[in-house]
């Protein structure tokens, strides 16, 4: 009978044992997200699995690119991933059609767009980098411009940009998805396209190639009246932001601590993390890619109600945005560090 209860107890001992396994015994939680493009804007995303920040917090996230923005957005809404780093732009016009999603942490608050004009176009219409920002809009007129999807932030911006300039978006200037990477590229230097935007480092790649000059330098701040912007921003359903609060929070505090880490690191250590996502791109402009990316991440991830403001500005103005929403409806940080 001794030997029996030992037994039954030594079992039961087992048995709770299994059970109460530490969390990690699991395995890391397996998460789904898209990004746009791949970019230097997608800084904290690469420095958060290169420095094991998503790991820290026990997730294994699956990143898909859709080079470009729309396809991202809609992947979200479909359901087929729990989160995407992208534009805030979008989740303002899915809000217009009913389609409800939260930003939760921001990753970059500056506009990180930039134009590379051909410089056959440059030569025709008199336009050299050092031109006068209202001289170089003026110039648009009668070109054709590549965004890198139709839904795109790039295609945003260009109606914003055309319409301040006076004209009228495929009337007075032609606007054209080209892909991102090395299709935007090749459609620029084949001038398939006089002038196209997309996020650093593929404007200065262009120019570093020979055949395009700086039209627009937004990483620089060359347009004064976007001093901040919905640049890059993690963005969940609201039901996963209900039910799933603890995975809102994890994902947030490792992409806060990525921009933390970079700001508290030299250019040349951000562009050594960064090297195995964006390998392809030459060191010197990585390095200087990463002096640009720097000042634009957020410090603590917070979204601001000025920037939301100023891109739903920029949204109206480019005749996109039918009506403003309210900062509480797009945005919250409760899931942010404290």
């Amino acid at each position: 009978m001794k030997r029996f209860i030992s037994m039954v107890f030594s079992a039961a001992l087992l048995h709770i044992g299994y059970f109460c396994q530490p969390a990690y015994a699991q395995g890391p939680r397996k998460v789904k997200m898209t990004i746009p493009v791949v970019a230097l804007s997608m800084t904290p995303v690469y420095l958060a699995q290169g420095k094991g920040f998503f790991a820290e917090e026990g997730l294994d996230v699956d990143v898909t690119s859709t080079s470009g923005g729309g396809p991202d957005i809609r992947a979200l809404i479909a359901g087929d991933v729990e989160f995407s780093f992208t534009t805030g732009d979008n989740v303002i016009l899915a809000h217009q059609e009913g389609k409800k999603l939260l930003m939760v942490m921001s990753g970059l608050n500056r506009l990180f767009i930039n134009w590379a004009m051909h410089k056959d176009a440059a030569k025709t219409k008199g336009i050299s980098e050092s031109t006068p920002l209202q001289e170089k809009l003026k110039a648009l007129k009668g070109l054709t411009v590549g965004v890198t999807n139709p839904g795109a932030l790039t295609a945003h911006l260009a109606s914003f940009v055309i319409r301040k300039a006076g004209y009228v978006p495929q009337q007075d200037v032609q606007i054209i998805p080209i892909g991102a990477g090395p299709t935007w590229l090749a459609a620029l230097e084949n001038r398939k396209v006089d002038v196209a935007l997309t996020a650093t480092p593929v404007p200065e790649t262009a120019i570093s190639r020979g055949f395009a000059i700086m039209f627009i330098n937004n990483a620089k701040g060359e347009d004064p009246s976007i001093p901040e912007f919905l640049m890059e921003n993690l963005i969940a359903r609201p039901e996963t932001v209900e039910k799933n609060p603890d995975l809102v929070r994890k994902m947030a505090r490792a992409l806060t601590k990525a921009n933390k880490w970079a700001l508290q690191s030299t250019p040349e250590q951000v562009a050594e993390a960064l090297k195995p996502f964006l390998g392809q791109t030459d060191p010197a402009l990585l390095l200087a890619g990463v002096k640009s990316v720097l000042p634009a991440l957020s410090p603590d991830g917070r979204t601001s109600e000025r920037s939301v403001q100023i891109t739903q500005d920029i949204l109206e103005q480019a005749g996109i945005l039918k009506k403003r929403v309210g900062y509480s409806e797009l945005v919250t940080n409760d899931f942010l560090p404290k």
